[in-house]
């Protein structure tokens, strides 16, 4: 997919992304009411609302939040772990893109998160995955698999990292029942530029990123 056809369906979004969010994008359920948290300038949440999907969106980010608005998207700037965001708003899809390895307390969140979800709801999640086929090679010749070890400016905030059978055992724990899982590249460079979405489904255990669809129980 070229570069003006990428910025003409979604927009100010990050380009390296566009397996992951199109992943997001087709396990979301058409015409529901959906919540973004970590929904940025909104890029997700504008292709569901394509979909029908009435959307909501959480962001650390006011000024994203003031661009995801602009797409139609139902925006407020704040920490979902530390206020109760659209109170007594029952949702029928929860995404959280890149979100969990950011959370302390998982457990909790994701109770939180259950709350919010009427009956037969779902969450979609993504997040890096720690056992890709790079990270597997940098690890077998003793090098760091890009765990972060310091609190610096350039930090990511990662304070969790997951397999796929860690973050299903998370999931089921707090009464969640696995729909679905994949992922969305195998990267073969560092850079990213030489890649294998095809391998990524077929063995989606050593892919970029974990991408699981549950379903509240």
């Amino acid at each position: 997919m070229n570069q003006k056809i990428i910025e003409e369906r979604y927009g100010d979004w990050i380009p390296g992304d566009l397996e992951r969010v199109e992943a997001i994008v087709k396990m979301t359920e058409p015409g529901g009411k959906i919540l973004d948290i970590g929904c940025g300038t909104g890029f997700i949440g504008e292709q569901l609302i394509k979909k029908g999907c009435k959307v909501y969106g959480v962001d650390y980010s006011v000024n994203a939040v003031k661009k995801a608005k602009q797409k139609g998207i139902i925006a407020k700037a704040g920490d979902i772990t530390k206020q109760n965001v659209f109170p007594g708003v029952k949702f029928d899809g929860i995404v959280m893109g890149e979100i969990i390895e950011h959370i302390i307390d998982t457990d909790a969140f994701l109770q939180d998160i259950k709350k919010k979800l009427k009956t037969g709801g779902y969450i979609i999640i993504t997040t890096p995955n720690l056992a890709t086929l790079g990270r597997r090679l940098l690890l077998l010749f003793g090098r760091n698999p890009h765990i972060e070890y310091y609190y610096r400016a350039d930090s990511a905030g990662h304070v969790k990292y997951f397999v796929r059978d860690t973050l299903v055992d998370l999931l089921k724990f707090n009464g969640f029942k696995i729909e679905k899982f994949t992922s969305d590249i195998v990267n073969f460079n560092a850079s990213g530029s030489v890649k294998s979405a095809l391998l990524a489904r077929l063995w989606p255990g050593i892919g970029r990123t974990l991408i699981l669809k549950a379903v509240k129980q």
